[in-house]
């Protein structure tokens, strides 16, 4: 086959499945679209954004697990796009970024939007080259083919993470002789690393001896997730089960042995058990960070054993010692681990009734809250009973990931999504576009915030034009929460840019041609939730929350003082810290 070198990449996209590639055209990239449109059936979706493009192609790849692929312009395109690409390489999903570049011809000779890296222009290689795995400029044609092959490869090996291709405008229109290789050809279409049966038998007997063993779950194990062998795993060993945040629902957290999300701000259940009397510690396919660890909390080390399982070697040992560390697939290891356990008697029931009900697992008063405004505990509650159990959840940052963390019951039928690794706001109000068109058989809802939303919020108008639908639920209270309240425990009250104007979010719904509703009462959540997951189309709903509604505080959280930049706790001191003091110690919250 001959073909210009932009319709060679797009079809190796379309050999690997690729749906669509989400982004803006400029001109320096108009070879590959039309490269798209000539040779393939992938769709492109012009998205409002360039950083919209890139996080719509985080969220299908994060939902699906196969290539995100987003397509921006050479310089500012490029540019716009670096926010959503980090945060793909934060959370290890695996994108492939192709942005244009001026004609070679034209390097260092100060060309329209050139970024070479050539006197004051930006370096658009250099510039993704540590958010990527992978960050290289196309500058011959006979290059293009294996480059792009090696960029796949790259993006879906071993830890997955995103790819960076820049394509100068005039090799694009290049034209090779080209026979398209399937992507078995050219890389493992299976790469799981297996540990060595030696391996799986040691933390087999250690694991079946402790008294007091727990499992935390990263989001390395998010195959796990619609697999039967990790329930088997865990009841057969009678292992009580935390996840990390962004692991969040890979095991059922309605589950006897669920403890929810341990951290900073997890349940009380799992942040009280794994801190005490813990023996043994499974640690899957996370590096137990900041917000995890309570600030690498030194009661989180086991009194026996630390095994920590992780396929990149440098997470092992990175933030705890470990006793065992052990390089490998996660969902491998258990898949071993429980063949291994078959030979051995199951273990006795463990109950952990008695711990849950002490720590009122997702039963906490404010849940039940019938005050108006809303309390945001009472709207998750009410949320997780209108949506159901197979939804797909992105939840965005600052407070509202707090709230869907402790008061969301999560489930791995749907999972959710919550791009904690970068943490940028607006992130998951642009990615669930992109879930939803990868998945386009299950519901898709965002939780965020009116902060969030006025981040990316334009991105509607995209599910709009390709009648995407997905629903928002905007968490109104005209501030910053997180930063708001943190200004309130920690200065003093004295506020300073974190709150905004009155925003009608049902009008600005509206006017994009997407549905708007508003829901003020507990008793509204239901039936609005329910009537917007049969629309066709896509749907805002703001629901108005009580803004003044703190989330808990523990007593870690001054931990971070050093790497937040917190004032001392002496220098903090005013009515509103006195009172979330009194209440962490009224709940006993560690």
């Amino acid at each position: 086959m001959k073909d210009t070198t932009a319709a060679v990449m797009a079809r190796y996209l379309e050999g690997e499945g690729v749906e669509y590639v989400f982004g803006v055209p400029g001109a320096h990239v108009l070879p590959f679209y039309d490269g798209l449109y000539r040779a393939t059936s992938i769709k492109p979706v012009l998205t409002k954004h360039e950083a919209g493009g890139a996080f719509l192609a985080y969220g299908y790849a994060a939902a699906t697990g196969r290539l995100g692929v987003c397509c921006a312009t050479v310089g500012p395109g490029a540019t716009n796009a670096v926010t959503g690409v980090a945060a793909a390489h934060m959370d290890s999903v695996p994108v492939l970024v192709v942005t244009g570049q001026v004609g070679t011809k034209s390097f260092g000779r100060s060309a329209h939007q050139e970024a070479t890296g050539h006197g004051r222009c930006v370096d658009q290689v250099a510039l993704f080259r540590n958010v990527t795995k992978m960050s290289v400029m196309l500058t011959d044609k006979e290059m293009v083919s294996r480059t792009v092959r090696t960029a796949l490869r790259v993006a879906q090996s071993g830890r997955p993470g995103p790819v960076h291709l820049a394509f100068p405008s005039n090799i694009q229109l290049e034209k090779v002789e080209e026979d398209i290789l399937p992507p078995a050809a050219y890389r493992p279409l299976d790469s799981v690393s297996i540990p060595e049966p030696d391996t799986v038998e040691s933390l087999c007997g250690l694991l079946y001896e402790a008294e007091n063993p727990a499992l935390l779950l990263g989001y390395g194990a998010a195959r796990l997730a619609c697999d039967a062998t990790l329930v088997d795993f865990v009841e057969r060993l009678q292992i009580p089960v935390a996840t990390s945040g962004k692991a969040k629902g890979i095991f059922p957290e309605d589950h006897p042995l669920s403890l929810g999300c341990l951290g900073l701000r997890g349940s009380k259940a799992a942040n009280t058990y794994l801190r005490e009397g813990i023996d043994v510690l499974l640690v899957l396919g996370t590096d137990l960070s900041e917000m995890t660890s309570h600030a690498w909390d030194p009661k989180l080390t086991p009194s026996k054993a630390l095994i920590q399982v992780d396929i990149d070697p440098n997470e092992i040992g990175k933030n705890f010692p470990v006793t065992v560390g052990v390089v490998a697939d996660a969902a491998a290891t258990v898949r071993a681990l429980e063949t291994c356990l078959r030979t051995r008697p199951p273990k006795p029931a463990r109950d952990l009734g008695a711990v849950k009900r002490a720590t009122q697992y997702y039963e906490e008063d404010e849940s039940f809250s019938d005050a108006v405004p809303m309390k945001p505990q009472r709207l998750m509650r009410e949320l997780r009973s209108a949506l159901p159990r197979d939804t797909v959840v992105f939840g965005d940052m600052g407070n509202t990931y707090s709230w869907i963390l402790r008061y969301f019951q999560s489930y791995p039928e749907g999972m959710n999504f919550l791009p904690s690794g970068l943490a940028c706001m607006g992130s998951s109000v642009a990615a669930c576009i992109g879930a939803k068109l990868g998945k386009p058989e299950a519901p898709v809802v965002c939780i965020c915030g009116d902060g969030d939303f006025l981040m990316t919020g334009m991105e509607v108008l995209t599910a709009v034009e390709y009648r995407v639908p997905v629903v928002w639920i905007v968490l109104k209270n005209n501030r910053l929460g997180l930063i708001h309240d943190a200004q309130a425990l920690s200065y003093q009250g004295r506020y300073c840019a974190t709150m905004f104007g009155e925003v009608d979010f049902v009008a600005i719904a509206r006017a994009f041609g997407a549905v708007g509703e508003r829901v003020e009462r507990p008793d509204e959540v239901g039936p609005v939730v329910r009537r917007a997951l049969e629309q066709d189309g896509p749907v805002v709903v703001e629901a108005v929350i009580d803004a003044d509604e703190k989330f808990p505080l523990t007593s870690r959280a001054t931990a971070m003082k050093d790497s937040v930049g917190l004032p001392r706790v002496i220098d903090s001191l005013s009515v509103e810290s006195v009172r979330a003091l009194f209440k962490m110690f009224r709940d006993k919250e560690k």
